[in-house]
């Protein structure tokens, strides 16, 4: 019960991964427990931060420097 409770108060906060390691369970756990918890009605929030697309930010690092 404590496991699902620290997913359900940390999942948008942190990575699967993060929680994983921080619980001792797998990434695939995780995910099982908050597809258990969407199935049941709670509202759990879509990740906040999305990891940055590496070729994004190379290219508005270029256009920065005035280089495109």
């Amino acid at each position: 019960m404590d496991d699902v409770r620290f997913v359900y108060e940390n999942y948008a906060k942190m990575s699967a991964s993060e929680i994983a390691e921080k619980l001792g369970i797998s990434k695939f756990q995780v995910n099982k427990i908050v597809n258990e918890l969407r199935k049941r009605g709670v509202e759990i929030p879509k990740k906040i931060g999305k990891k940055i697309n590496v070729y994004d930010a190379f290219v508005e690092e270029l256009k920065k420097k005035g280089n495109i």
